[in-house]
């Protein structure tokens, strides 16, 4: 089943050293082999005996381990987007809904996967293409979402939508996040847009504080074609970044379209996995004061 496993710690982070050492021997007394990725800092590899994972063993993986937050969690999905090596997310003790299983659980939970008893779920991922003059100039893969915003103290951007070839709307605001359901609890909540069930195959196009309030979030299906053009009043203090990372710099003239993904990501979740408990502990749903 899971023979050759890698393990990724956050990034330039030594706290996860205990636990990253700790998994390691754990499964390398179950007769696996362990690598460790290059998110690992380097502090912690150079104590360790483990090889490093490089691009040519991504394909070797059966399973990846993720030890950190959420953001680790975006970088190894999006590493592992079309390799199709399922992932499972250890949590550090932060908030986070993709590292979802608690440290202090971890040796029972990866018992139980490496037992055959979970289940996988696919996570629906976009792709964003930018056009100019009828050429591609620049494209990018996102796992939670894609944002158009502005720099620091820029104006508002004003910029136009379209689904499918059709106008949907037009608005002046910080910016806008197209979001995928696994994306939904993260920026997209907090710029009030729905919370969705990660198996949807949906987007959500999420206003960030637009000038007007009747500009709403709105969901759309996942075939769904998403074009945006920005105005030139102040394309050139705007920005599309993916999963956080700042991606481009939109330019006069370009048309960006965001559309589903090729590959979907593998998540690996025990059987006892609740979905909503989640929510309710990362959100403190159900809490009468």
């Amino acid at each position: 089943m899971f023979k050759t496993i890698g393990i990724y710690g956050k990034y330039n982070d030594s706290t996860v050293k205990g636990a990253v050492t700790e998994l390691s021997s754990y499964l390398e007394n179950k007769g696996k082999t362990v690598l460790l990725g290059g998110t690992t800092s380097q502090e912690i590899l150079s104590d360790l005996s483990n090889l490093q994972i490089t691009s040519e063993d991504l394909d070797k993986l059966d399973l990846a381990i993720v030890i950190g937050g959420d953001g680790t969690m975006l970088h190894v999905a999006r590493l592992f987007a079309s390799n199709n090596v399922p992932i499972v997310g250890i949590n550090l003790g932060t908030l986070g809904f993709l590292t979802d299983i608690c440290v202090s659980d971890m040796q029972g939970s990866i018992k139980s996967i490496l037992q055959g008893k979970y289940e996988i779920e696919e996570r629906l991922m976009l792709k964003m293409e930018v056009e100019n003059q009828g050429k591609i100039i620049h494209s990018d893969i996102a796992f939670n979402e894609f944002v158009i915003g502005r720099d620091t103290h820029a104006k508002l951007l004003h910029w136009q939508c379209f689904v499918n070839g059709r106008f949907l709307t037009r608005s002046r605001s910080d910016g806008v996040i197209v979001s995928t359901p696994t994306g939904s609890t993260a920026y997209s909540l907090a710029a009030g847009g729905p919370i969705l069930q990660p198996g949807l195959d949906t987007v959500v196009i999420v206003p960030i504080s637009p000038h007007t309030l009747s500009n709403r979030p709105i969901v759309l299906s996942s075939e769904s074609l998403i074009e945006f053009k920005l105005d030139e009043v102040n394309i050139k203090y705007s920005h599309i970044s993916a999963d956080g990372l700042i991606s481009y710099q939109p330019e006069e003239d370009d048309i960006i379209r965001i559309k589903k993904g090729k590959h979907r990501v593998k998540m690996v979740k025990p059987l006892d996995h609740d979905y909503y408990a989640t929510l309710r502990s990362k959100l403190n749903w159900g809490e009468i004061h």
